[in-house]
């Protein structure tokens, strides 16, 4: 994996390891490039793009609805970017560096009771392969624990069903740690990702 290191005031670049000796950040950078995604900070001019590749298949591995209205995504977006700036979570849109498109979005919100699954992301279908998801999930665990010295992990639930998203987690690394139950029936996997940044 490759890590990320400042560059400029809110940006970072990739250099050195992810899982070599880091510098505690004390906010998230705006902005972090990577070789082949930059991740940026949610914003009101993203809606629209957002919403466009928002697309049936990506809803529908989330599951949200199978019809939704620019209005309901301005809604959710809303949402999302007033609990990243209240620090509830760190949430990013994926741009494509080869036509600067907005492709996704990935995210890692506080552990709480009522949500336990931390990590959430998504990439439309069109940009699926080409390590693209492998490369948000670094840069995006890279400032979590940057961010979050003391956290020891976080957590992600996938659905029973959700193969290729289980199969991405297990490729970036995150390890099994049992099911979540519903009604007494195993319904999602329990994967955790380790801090393995030394301090």
């Amino acid at each position: 994996f490759v890590g990320i290191a400042l560059l400029s005031y809110g940006t970072y670049r990739f250099a050195g390891s992810l899982f070599t000796k880091q510098v505690p950040l004390t906010k998230p950078p705006q902005e972090i490039k990577g070789k082949i995604v930059t991740l940026r900070q949610l914003r009101e001019e993203y809606y629209i793009p957002y919403h466009t590749m928002f697309s049936n298949m990506v809803r529908k591995n989330l599951e949200f609805p199978e019809y939704i209205t620019l209005g309901y995504t301005i809604k959710y977006l809303q949402s999302e970017h007033r609990k990243a700036q209240e620090g509830k979570m760190l949430m990013y849109c994926i741009f494509d560096n080869k036509d600067n498109k907005l492709i996704g979005a990935v995210e890692i919100r506080d552990k709480n009771d009522y949500d336990p699954g931390q990590l959430g992301c998504w990439l439309n279908e069109a940009y699926w392969g080409s390590g693209r998801i492998q490369e948000a999930l670094t840069l995006i665990t890279n400032v979590y624990f940057r961010l979050k010295p003391k956290e020891k992990s976080y957590i992600a639930h996938v659905r029973l069903w959700n193969k290729r998203s289980y199969k991405a987690l297990k490729k970036f690394g995150l390890e099994d740690v049992g099911y979540f139950y519903e009604d007494g029936k195993a319904t999602r996997y329990i994967l955790e990702m380790k801090n393995k940044i030394s301090n």
